[in-house]
């Protein structure tokens, strides 16, 4: 799917051919993202100045027909013109840079995972979901289905020069959702390599969970005062006179302390008495998991997370700027589409065709660019989530108090400097349009309360004399 939405982008001439190839033929590469708002330009122009080849110069367009297809005309060229001056912005560059910085996440985390023994020797190729799978097929049809009826429609009215206003009636939208399906591979892709640190991260919080602090077991009764028979005076004297014969410079220490008073020869068998209470800590037994551990992951998985959501940032600063045209597109669209379905089209259905084309036209567009709109909003929603996920795994991690972090103040101290500087971080970064909005589930909400003051005045506006004026009402 990916790659049939790489090769479209490529063929209407969105992104570079070669966009990946920092050294590779300039003129070959920008070639399309020239010709192509080359020709949309020329259609545009064509129709407005020669005023030939469009809606609005048909005898059978009334004047709501009118009015409804040079809105949608002039808002798809706001749209397609803010894209594709955004997309010739240092766009090649981009996509150099981040497979540059996802090569670099990609090696660390396969070494993480080989270290955390998550791979098991071989390489594992990504699963997706069948909900992946179904989403990205609904939006293909959505998408088959309106460019369908669209050059359905136009080719009726206009014959072989269909092409013409089909450049700019459906072509800016399709064109806008295809940047923004780039954006959603792009975010999907930094949610996924969030995924993948997150795997890391719970196995170090599960070895946390069943690794605990070694523990050094002493036995009293074995180790501490070892429980012997006592020897008796004889079995002493015969063991001594053994040792001692055979170096007589200890024959002659042992002379001397015999000579000694025997307040003093106590005194220093109380002393060997002492030495033998000595436990040896060397010998003491310790009883911990020898299991492989991933705690050594934990630098490099903060230096992953510090990198991802640095792309986050390059990713949103190419996108996000993007979103502001579309979002406004699909505002607008969705808000007329609704006043013309129930103030038009509910009362004079099937009186003009031509007013049944746009306003069909509207509500398809607008149920398009919602759907798109919403799978924008929730990946980058599940990226952010997912980045907060790390912080809350780490802090687990912190409050379980396992062995490496007993042990060694520094795994302490990168651990809690992670957890507070991904507050900071939570409050100077998210998926946003160049600060207008966030994009989060809390657009929906606002786009909601907006979309409904708007409609609340629309439909309060009484259609019943203009369509009785253009004869679609008796």
């Amino acid at each position: 799917m990916i790659q049939v939405m790489n090769w479209l982008s490529m063929a209407i001439g969105l992104i570079p051919l070669n966009r990946q190839q920092s050294k590779s033929n300039f003129v070959l590469d920008y070639a399309m993202m020239v010709i192509v708002p080359c020709l949309y330009l020329a259609s545009y122009l064509g129709i407005n100045l020669m005023e030939s080849f469009g809606l609005p110069f048909l005898d059978a367009c009334n004047s709501v027909c009118r009015l409804s297809n040079n809105l949608f005309m002039h808002l798809g060229a706001f749209l397609y013109v803010t894209i594709t001056l955004l997309s010739l912005y240092r766009r090649k560059q981009f996509f150099v840079d981040f497979e540059t910085r996802l090569a670099e996440i990609d090696e660390v985390i396969q070494k993480c995972r080989r270290v955390a023994e998550l791979d098991k020797g071989r390489a594992q190729a990504v699963k997706h979901s069948v909900a992946y799978h179904f989403t990205w097929l609904f939006v293909f049809s959505v998408f088959i289905f309106a460019l369908y009826y669209d050059s359905k429609e136009l080719y009726a009215t206009f014959g072989e020069y269909a092409i013409i206003p089909f450049m700019v009636s459906s072509f800016p939208y399709l064109a806008g959702s295809i940047i923004q399906g780039e954006f959603i591979y792009h975010v999907s892709v930094i949610s996924n390599r969030f995924e993948q640190i997150n795997k890391l991260f719970e196995k170090i919080n599960q070895e946390a969970r069943h690794r605990h602090a070694p523990l050094t077991v002493f036995d009293i009764e074995s180790e501490g005062k070892k429980q012997e028979r006592k020897p008796t005076p004889a079995e002493k004297a015969a063991a001594t006179k053994a040792i001692y014969s055979t170096d007589p410079k200890l024959a002659d220490e042992l002379k001397a302390q015999k000579a000694l008073p025997a307040n003093q020869q106590s005194e220093l068998n109380s002393s060997d008495e002492e030495d033998e209470d000595i436990f040896d800590y060397n010998e003491g037994m310790m009883e911990e998991n020898t299991g492989t551990t991933s705690e050594a992951n934990l630098p490099d998985l903060f230096k992953l997370h510090d990198k991802i959501l640095a792309l986050s940032v390059m990713t949103n600063g190419e996108f996000g700027p993007q979103c502001v045209p579309y979002m406004a597109a699909c505002f607008v669209v969705s808000i007329f589409g609704i006043f013309l379905e129930t103030k038009v089209n509910f009362i004079v259905s099937g009186k003009s065709r031509l007013l049944d084309y746009v306003t069909y036209l509207y509500v398809i567009w607008s149920f398009t660019t919602m759907v798109v709109a919403y799978i924008v909003l929730r990946l980058c929603c599940n990226a952010n989530n997912h980045s907060k996920q790390s912080a809350m795994i780490v802090h687990e991690i912190m409050q379980k108090k396992p062995a490496f972090m007993l042990s060694n103040d520094l795994f302490y101290n990168k651990m809690k400097s992670f957890t507070l500087q991904f507050l900071h971080w939570e409050g100077y970064f998210q998926f946003n349009g160049i600060g207008l909005f966030a994009l989060d589930y809390t657009f929906i909400f606002s786009t909601v309360s907006a979309a409904t003051s708007y409609l609340i005045v629309l439909l309060q506006f009484d259609m019943t004399a203009i369509l009785r004026n253009e004869g679609l009402m008796t």
